[in-house]
């Protein structure tokens, strides 16, 4: 429930707060104070960014300058039919999503973030995703923090609040009650409180209600992703969205170092179990990687094993170090033969030989996988390459979960409605604590996206509610 009473007594006032200082948050603040609001964010760790800050991919934009000058004819429109048609996306949210991501895209190219290229990713008709973000997300949430900054956004670190207050006449929410050191404090909202503060995955309690096959999945997401949000918006009677699925797999990553293993599978390598035998189509070809870490865990002892070559490390050091780095730092088992590889992961000798042998001589004819069908290194990119020339590796592996699809129940203004799709007066949210774009399946490079644009309209519509 939220807070019985209103306080006597408030300890801060702005017109808006926004609690949690990352993707959505930032882009909300900006809008705020750029609409002339005072605009208030609380994040509960000591800096801004989340999720943004471990960003692995691209972020996925349509109708950009990039795509234009590259010759890729893209528009809001088709990525309107992709969310719909590929992810199962809910229409009014796809709708607003597609229609206002490129305010999004002009905020961070009005801070000077140039990218390196056009991201090809399965899913997605047409290449539209910017990146790779391994090292440009700091970079985007330093942009945007001293944007917010220039713009009079007032952003206070290690406040984590922690329920919602209510005016008992009309139910609007009116402020929140929040944690500062040993000390609550009461912070009114007059206009709204925009909730921001990402997913669950940290909260192994709410993943074992939600989703208890995924609590002992790696987690690789912020600290502060402890369903803060979720939990103050259901206080409120908010409906869910996609909360059945809001769990979902993620990367490949060694057991031992947790740094992901993806790049070298992304790049032509294998998946197989503890017998040697693979389990799935390795290349995302359902949009992510999702179904294929998902099949993953169902193997043996929950474990299963990336197997590469030299050849495909060299392929992914072409395209981008950091990319590369994430493999290095994995522990991986070096040998000569595929025998000996096996011998010393521990992988069935006879099992992974066969494997390898079939999935090579494929190559050689018909030209592609014939157990799974895979006919690409990712989605249609890259024709398979064989693993037939040592040195070889292999990455012995469990899937992580780095970001959560579903959460709380959300219209197209970004206002959080209850189970009879009546709006919570007062209360919006954005980004990795809603649902609502990814039911049937994930296209890749769109949280981050959309939670940008989410954040942007949550507090447009803020500026035009009145006090």
């Amino acid at each position: 429930m939220p807070a019985k009473e209103v306080p006597r007594k408030w300890d801060h006032e702005a017109d808006v707060i926004i609690v949690g200082g990352g993707t959505a948050g930032l882009p909300a603040g900006i809008t705020a104070a750029e609409s002339g609001l005072k605009a208030t964010i609380l994040e509960v760790r000591p800096a801004c960014g989340g999720s943004l800050n471990m960003a692995f991919g691209g972020v996925a934009f349509a109708g950009t300058d990039e795509q234009k000058a590259a010759g890729i004819d893209d528009s809001p429109e088709i990525l309107y039919q992709d969310l719909v048609n590929i992810s199962g996306a809910d229409q009014e949210l796809a709708r607003a999503y597609a229609d206002n991501q490129l305010d999004a895209y002009t905020i961070i190219k009005e801070e000077g973030i140039k990218w390196p290229g056009i991201l090809a990713l399965p899913g997605h008709s047409r290449d539209r995703s910017l990146g790779w973000l391994l090292g440009y997300g700091a970079d985007i949430v330093k942009a945007l923090e001293n944007r917010a900054r220039r713009s009079g956004v007032e952003i206070l670190f290690r406040h984590r609040a922690t329920r919602l207050i209510t005016d008992p006449p009309t139910g609007r929410v009116i402020g929140l009650k929040v944690s500062v050191k040993d000390e609550t404090r009461n912070f009114k909202a007059k206009k709204a409180v925009i909730l921001t503060t990402g997913g669950f995955g940290r909260n192994r309690e709410m993943l074992a209600e939600y989703a208890p096959e995924m609590v002992d999945c790696i987690p690789k997401m912020p600290a502060g992703h402890l369903g803060d949000g979720l939990r103050m918006g259901l206080a409120m009677g908010a409906a869910t969205r996609d909360i059945g699925v809001a769990v979902a797999p993620s990367w490949p990553v060694c057991v031992e170092t947790h740094s992901s293993a993806l790049p070298a599978v992304d790049w032509g390598g294998i998946m197989v179990n503890v017998h040697g035998k693979r389990f799935h189509d390795e290349s995302s070809s359902e949009s992510f990687y999702g179904p294929m870490t998902g099949a993953g865990m169902k193997q043996p002892g929950g474990v299963y094993w990336v197997v590469f070559n030299d050849d495909i490390k060299k392929s992914i050091g072409k395209v981008h170090e950091k990319l590369l780095k994430t493999v290095e730092n994995c522990k991986q088992y070096k040998a000569s033969t595929i025998e000996e590889l096996a011998n010393i992961a521990g992988i069935d000798v006879r099992g992974l030989t066969e494997t390898v042998d079939k999935y090579n001589g494929d190559i050689d004819s018909p030209g592609y996988d014939t157990v799974f069908g895979r006919r690409f290194q990712l989605g249609q990119e890259r024709p398979l390459i064989k693993i037939d020339k040592p040195p070889f590796f292999t990455v012995k592996c469990k899937t992580s979960i780095t970001s959560l699809k579903g959460g709380l129940r959300i219209n197209g203004s970004a206002q959080v409605v209850n189970q009879y799709g009546e709006v919570i007066p007062g209360l919006y949210a954005a980004g990795e604590v809603t649902g609502g774009l990814s039911t049937k399946t994930y296209l890749l490079c769109v949280l981050t996206s959309a939670a940008m644009t989410q954040g942007i309209i949550a507090a447009r519509n803020t500026a035009k509610a009145p006090v």
